[in-house]
């Protein structure tokens, strides 16, 4: 099969005009040439229009904005603050070099270096109770052996309000969906959706 038509060379391009004007049907060049009859039908054409078989050479791709030197700094910048937006990183390369450059120059000269964005999960911070007593726990259980954790249900229940996740159609109100779910050794248990007030018997 023939390369593309936009990566087509001149020579077989001129081909193509060659054998279509010594009455050679699309058909017979196609096969001749082993290129599609839609490629020579797009070639004869553009000649017909333009008057030429040839193309115009491609433009030279635009100068990026920062030097290798400065894109080695912008990346040793994120290696040093993982956290750092692309709108502070813009800041510091301009800080540091003068150059002015937008957030998404910034977001591309990363991601052609193989670095992504992304937002970082917000958890609750733990309290030191929290950690105090979780240590505890760990150190209660540490020599207990794998028939004891296959007997354990792990539980936990939330509270979702639907205005977070709805947009109201009513004046007041919109209440509120609790949540249970389970895991154990052998898998995650189902999720149910709790009406009224949990306790000990739901």
């Amino acid at each position: 099969m023939a390369p593309h038509d936009r990566e087509m060379s001149q020579d077989l391009r001129k081909k193509i005009i060659s054998l279509h004007k010594k009455g050679e049907g699309y058909k017979k060049i196609s096969k001749a040439l082993l290129i599609s009859q839609n490629t020579v039908a797009k070639v004869v054409q553009k000649c017909k229009k333009d008057g030429t078989a040839t193309i115009s050479q491609r433009r030279p791709d635009r100068p990026r904005k920062l030097t290798p030197r400065q894109e080695r700094l912008l990346m040793r910048r994120v290696e040093e603050n993982r956290h750092a937006s692309s709108l502070q990183l813009s800041k510091e390369v301009e800080s540091q070099t003068g150059v002015t450059i937008s957030r998404d120059t910034i977001r591309h000269t990363l991601q052609r270096n193989g670095m992504h964005g992304c937002r970082p999960r917000k958890k609750p911070l733990l309290k030191p109770r929290h950690k105090k007593a979780r240590l505890e726990f760990a150190r209660a259980h540490a020599d207990k052996d794998e028939d004891y954790w296959d007997s354990i249900l792990w539980s936990d229940e939330t509270k979702i309000n639907k205005e977070k996740l709805l947009v109201p159609t009513v004046k007041h109100g919109g209440g509120s969906v609790l949540m249970w779910g389970c895991m154990s050794a052998a898998g995650v248990g189902e999720l149910h959706f709790i009406d009224g007030i949990m306790n000990s018997q739901i």
